[in-house]
Formats: C-alpha cells, sequence, structure tokens
C-alpha cells in the first residue's frame, strides 16, 4: 500500500494534465463554434467548480484538554512537547503530536494534534476522534486517533478507507 499511494497521485498528476489539455481544446471549441462570450463564461464555470473549497475539511485536529469549560484559567508551568508517528508511507506521514505540562509532580496533558505531511496528491486525511487518556502518577498516555482516508480522482471521491491509530506515548520532560 506504501507504493499504492505514490501511484495514486502520480495518476491524479496525469489525469489533471490531460483534463487541462481537454478544458483548453474545448475552450477553443465553443469560442470557434459559439463565440467569445460563450468561452468566457465557460471558462469561468470551470474554475468555480475546480475552486469549490471543502469547509468540512478537519485534516488537523487541534484538541484543547485543558480550560475547556474555563478558558479563563491558563495553566501556569512548564510545558513540553511529544510527537508520535502514526503511519509513515513512502510519500506522506501521519503523526500526533502531544503537549503535557507539569503541575508539581503530576503530568498533564494539555494539547494534541493530528496532522499529515507530504505528497498527499489524490488523498485527503480527515481527522474524526482523538482522545488522550493519562492515568494518575504514569509517565505515559494512552492515545486513539480514528480518521478516514478520502481517494479521490480530480477532487471526486472514489474511496474511503477508515483508520484507527492507539497506542501509548511515554511523556518525558
Amino acid at each position: 500500500i506504501i507504493m499504492f499511494e505514490l501511484i495514486w497521485g502520480i495518476f491524479n498528476g496525469i489525469l489533471l494534465l490531460y483534463f487541462i489539455v481537454i478544458c483548453f481544446k474545448s475552450v477553443k471549441l465553443v469560442k470557434e463554434e459559439i463565440g467569445f462570450l460563450a468561452s468566457l463564461v465557460f471558462v469561468l464555470g470551470l474554475l468555480s467548480f475546480m475552486s469549490n473549497s471543502n469547509d468540512k475539511n478537519l485534516a488537523d485536529k487541534n484538541i484543547d484538554f485543558l480550560n475547556q469549560t474555563n478558558p479563563k484559567k491558563t495553566f501556569n508551568g512548564n510545558s513540553f512537547f511529544h510527537e508520535v508517528l502514526l503511519e509513515d508511507n513512502l510519500t506522506s506521514k501521519i503523526g500526533l503530536s502531544i503537549i503535557f505540562g507539569e503541575k508539581g509532580t503530576e503530568l498533564i496533558i494539555l494539547k494534541a494534534n493530528c496532522y499529515r505531511t507530504g505528497l498527499i496528491s489524490g488523498t485527503n486525511w480527515n481527522v474524526e476522534h482523538v482522545d488522550i487518556d493519562k492515568q494518575k502518577d504514569k509517565n505515559y498516555c494512552s492515545y486513539l486517533v480514528r480518521g478516514k482516508m478520502d481517494w479521490k480522482i480530480l477532487g471526486i471521491t472514489i474511496f474511503s478507507e477508515y483508520k484507527t491509530f492507539r497506542g501509548n506515548a511515554l511523556l518525558r520532560k
């Protein structure tokens, strides 16, 4: 599956280039057959479909664990950063970053962020759930991350692959 993601990205790039060539030929044909105004409307219509943004994309999900009920209270102490690599493919990586703090001798989770980096052509990672559980008097936390990888061709979702990552992360100062 590691190589498949790279092939999928290359396939999407080739299809996009072919689509652009077809669009130029179509605009030329519309201009010759119907006129300049019709070709201008055609181009504007194509651009509006291509630039349609998806506001529901949750590729990066940032969870604030501290002070959800009272945002005026702040953490007052040392904070530390830990990163967990959830998936490492040839083309991309999915990771979880955890910010934790030291309150006396106890470590507490402050924030968590799930992200994806690398070549993401033709795929879209949507985080649906992040759960971090830190037990008292332990220097590790358990995490559960659920999300969906959408496999797309020219912006159209062909297949959705649901992924679940769970494990433990050692919290070091």
